[in-house]
């Protein structure tokens, strides 16, 4: 329900939970209990695809099992192409000149990044075409529903990362240079 293929081998089946065999990246074999309300689809060696999932507004799935493909489609492809590197960028570079300007003070460490930080809850995320799995994903707003918070966790991060990152780097640049 993540958006994730999970590759593995599913053990036992108890009802609401499958015991599976997942390989890790590293090679190590591992067990691992999946809830089945965690899972959306199963597809199995030689099977058609079973859709685990259905609409329950009760339990908060408030999609069909096509309108959630999309969200899920979504998900996935602002995990696997989203770049929030330029927001690192700036944030860097904006926090490391106010905190340079700004001396020792702590405000001016602090501050700087927090603000730019929480500015990036403003603007919506843009969705790149590039970034899209599919072409006919475009003006989906299922599939826009989807991308959205992964897409605003990592943008958010990565704002956070750079700004304290640039803080730093100009408190440091501060002592080192322009202390008197």
């Amino acid at each position: 329900m993540n958006g994730r293929d999970l590759p593995c081998k599913i053990v036992e089946d108890s009802g609401t939970v499958f015991l599976t065999l997942l390989r890790k990246s590293n090679g190590k074999v591992i067990f691992r209990e999946i809830h089945k309300n965690d899972v959306f689809s199963v597809t199995r060696m030689g099977e058609s695809e079973k859709v685990l999932y259905m609409q329950d507004e009760m339990l908060g799935n408030i999609y069909s099992s096509d309108e959630m493909r999309y969200y899920l489609a979504g998900e996935n492809d602002a995990r696997q192409n989203f770049n929030a590197w330029p927001t690192f960028i700036v944030g860097f570079f904006l926090c490391a000149g106010s905190s340079l300007v700004g001396g020792d003070g702590y405000i001016t460490a602090v501050a700087p990044p927090i603000v730019y930080t929480l500015v990036q809850l403003i603007p919506k995320v843009k969705i790149r075409e590039k970034t899209m799995s599919h072409p006919e994903y475009k003006y989906n707003d299922l599939y826009a529903d989807g991308y959205e918070p992964p897409a605003r966790t990592r943008k958010i991060s990565r704002a956070m990362e750079g700004g304290f990152l640039g803080s730093a780097t100009g408190v440091l640049c501060w002592f080192l240079f322009l202390k008197k």
